[in-house]
């Protein structure tokens, strides 16, 4: 797995040395990978966090299935629950800070994309804890408690355009950002060298999207076949896999910004 999730594999040849870094405002080329994408010596948070928590999961179940389902699954207080929160609570700080970013601001697409991601973060981590009914256990209105299944204080158990509709498109945009384009720019390098290519997930997001896919695989495999689940509702399992996605994608993007933002700075000085 290692062999595709590497900075080093990307590094531009000789040839390379006066290419520009993909940027939406550039509509030519020549193009070069980022170079600052996580690679090997960084492996212990985009390949060992996701990999730990998922053979911790399904390890805790197959051991202690009764402390599974007392400590891990309970809604608002459980080791999954807070992390739903938690998760995209930090993927929405660092949007936030982006939005502050000149390079960012200068840019209307990139704007815009950070936006979406800002919302989408504090969207999942509000309805997530019932916008704080799970923290401070508040009853819901008699009116609301009617439209909504669970009887909270959230959108998402009211109609499938809240909750279905949107974690549908979070899911295909997972498997195929997470592992179709990167098996996909092994034999087709332009993909990471183009003008959009600053917003295509990056190598080391593979861990995460297969741990994500395997637990979804359980899922689909115990609804359609009968079969043993990896774990209790592993659908929880999937989502903290999805959020995690998210997460490291605000991550390195945040360091592709920064990385533009250097050869920015580089190029002024060789003009001044």
């Amino acid at each position: 797995m290692t062999s595709i999730s590497t900075s080093d594999t990307l590094r531009s040849p000789p040839s390379e040395k006066g290419a520009r870094l993909p940027d939406p405002v550039l509509d030519h080329g020549p193009l070069r990978p980022f170079r600052h994408d996580p690679g090997r010596r960084e492996a212990w948070w985009w390949l060992l966090v996701p990999v730990l928590v998922a053979a911790f999961l399904v390890a805790c179940y197959a051991i202690a299935p009764e402390w599974y389902k007392a400590h891990v699954l309970p809604e608002g207080y459980g080791l999954l629950e807070l992390s739903h929160f938690f998760i995209p609570l930090v993927g929405f700080l660092i949007a936030i800070r982006l939005l502050f970013r000149p390079f960012v601001r200068r840019r209307r697409l990139v704007l815009v994309f950070v936006s979406l991601g800002a919302f989408a973060c504090f969207y999942i981590a509000g309805e997530e804890h019932s916008w704080g009914q799970h923290f401070f256990h508040w009853e819901t209105p008699e009116a609301w408690s009617k439209l909504n299944r669970q009887d909270e204080t959230n959108l998402h158990n009211v109609i499938d355009v809240f909750d279905k509709n949107p974690r549908l498109l979070l899911e295909l945009g997972v498997y195929v950002g997470g592992v179709g384009i990167p098996l996909a720019a092994l034999f087709t390098p332009w993909i990471r060298r183009n003008r959009w290519s600053l917003f295509l997930p990056a190598s080391a997001m593979v861990p995460v999207a297969l741990c994500a896919l395997l637990f979804k695989g359980s899922s689909m495999a115990k609804n359609i076949f009968g079969t043993q689940a990896l774990v209790f509702r592993p659908s929880e399992a999937t989502e903290t896999f999805l959020y995690l996605f998210i997460l490291f994608y605000l991550i390195i993007f945040a360091r592709r910004i920064r990385e533009l933002e250097a050869e920015d700075g580089r190029s002024d000085k060789v003009s001044a």
